[in-house]
């Protein structure tokens, strides 16, 4: 939103610096080019002809000296001043165009004096006998005459009109972009996951249309809540009813069990047992999965996090030697986190029995450790056939599967990737995967140092 502010600011400012300077010009070309009333000639011609007559007070006076100092003041209004002789050179040696002379010849006269175009001119008779023709005209364009010759005080009038307008797109730019910025910043906490923020009453930028956004994005953010509350509360309630009838169902293979003599009757009985088992290890994941959503931290404390990770690695090796792989740290150091050690021992595991999973046969998954600045980043990396680009996100989500996953009927419930997500931004730190460079994926934690 910084952005935008200063795009509004930007383009109020320069559109009212150039609406100033369009009417200043306006305004002055209007006022040089209009006739004084009674005499017929413009107010441009007018200042000219007063130029010309100081030539011939100066000329009289004091010479070629006394001249050159008209010549000079007129120069600095933007105006030149020529004084030809019978021969049509010019006494002060200024630089003239070859036109000079002819406009000289062919000058009318008016009420006013002499004119040739946009030129004015002036006989000018020494007692001497000498005879000059004075010639004034401007320099330079209107517009160009109007931002460099003008007094200072119309440029202090500027400024000042350019001070004033600045604060107004100021006002103007952050009546725009203050309630966009609220309104960015709790949609940032909302999609964070704090569907309680809300944006409420704006105290500035109070226009109907902001107002109308933001009860609109309230009420959607309220809407949000309910649904994922009532998501989250059916998975939990559903869970908990589901643990009692496994409970029983596990009694009554028990029972049948033992009334049953070996044969395929007992295998099936041992492959129900297996499948109550894996579900009553889902629902145990749904449940906390749950419980993290609507729970706040506790519990935290200093955590080593390389003992923690070498003690899950020589857990999972047993593991991957039965699923014919191997697991190797190949890099670690000493560092500590505040954190809820269950929890982030949780992640952590599952995010490596993820990897042993879907590794392939006679590879290994690699575990480094190590500091990033205030940081510690944990990267456990298979040798399987990795993600799909548009799945790396999704594979955090609950119960989300690829479809290669689903192929390979692993066995997992979809819930391990998400309780790790849970797990390890409620300690503050940050989880994402990627497909590594040569094949498998690579899962990365962050957490911040203790």
């Amino acid at each position: 939103m910084r952005r935008l502010f200063w795009r509004v600011f930007a383009l109020l400012w320069i559109a009212t610096l150039v609406l100033i300077v369009a009417i200043a010009w306006s305004a002055s070309y209007t006022f040089e080019n209009e006739k004084i009333p009674g005499l017929d000639i413009t107010r441009m011609d007018s200042v000219l002809n007063d130029q010309l007559r100081d030539a011939s007070r100066a000329l009289h006076a004091g010479g070629t000296a006394a001249l050159r100092e008209v010549q000079r003041s007129a120069s600095e209004r933007g105006i030149d001043l020529h004084v030809l002789d019978v021969h049509d050179k010019d006494i002060l040696d200024n630089e003239t165009y070859e036109d000079l002379a002819s406009e000289a010849d062919n000058a009318v006269a008016d009420e006013q004096g002499l004119h040739s175009g946009h030129n004015r001119l002036r006989l000018i008779a020494l007692p001497d006998g000498s005879r000059y023709t004075a010639i004034a005209s401007y320099q330079t364009h209107p517009l160009l005459r109007m931002l460099v010759l003008r007094p200072t005080y119309f440029w202090n009038q500027i400024t000042i009109a350019s001070l004033i307008s600045a604060i107004f797109a100021l006002i103007l730019a952050a009546y725009v972009s203050a309630p966009l910025s609220r309104i960015q910043a709790i949609a940032r906490r909302v999609a964070s996951g704090d569907l309680d923020a809300r944006i409420g009453p704006l105290h500035f930028g109070r226009s109907a249309e902001m107002l109308s956004l933001a009860n609109e994005f309230d009420g959607m953010a309220a809407r949000l809540k309910e649904l994922v509350e009532g998501q989250r509360r059916l998975i939990r309630d559903v869970s908990h009813e589901m643990r009692s009838p496994l409970a029983r169902q596990r009694v009554a293979l028990e029972l049948a069990r033992d009334q049953t003599p070996s044969g395929d009757v007992r295998l099936q009985l041992d492959r129900i047992e297996r499948e109550s088992e894996r579900l009553e290890e889902m629902i145990a994941q749904a449940i906390q999965l749950s419980r993290m959503e609507t729970t706040q931290p506790a519990r935290v404390e200093r955590v080593a996090l390389d003992a923690l990770v070498a003690d899950i690695a020589d857990d999972a090796s047993f593991e991957a030697q039965a699923r014919r792989c191997s697991l190797r740290i190949e890099r670690t150091m000493p560092l500590v986190v505040n954190a809820e050690a269950d929890l982030l021992g949780s992640a952590i595991e599952n995010i490596v029995r993820n990897a042993v999973n879907y590794t392939r046969t006679d590879t290994s998954i690699r575990i480094r450790l190590q500091q990033v600045e205030r940081e510690a980043r944990l990267c456990v990396i298979d040798s399987g056939p990795g993600v799909p680009e548009a799945d790396l996100v999704r594979i955090f989500e609950p119960y989300y599967r690829t479809d290669d996953a689903r192929a390979r009927k692993s066995g997992g419930s979809g819930l391990g990737l998400a309780i790790a997500k849970r797990a390890i931004e409620r300690q503050g730190g940050r989880i994402r995967a990627s497909n590594a460079l040569g094949g498998g994926l690579e899962v990365e934690i962050v957490m911040p140092l203790a």
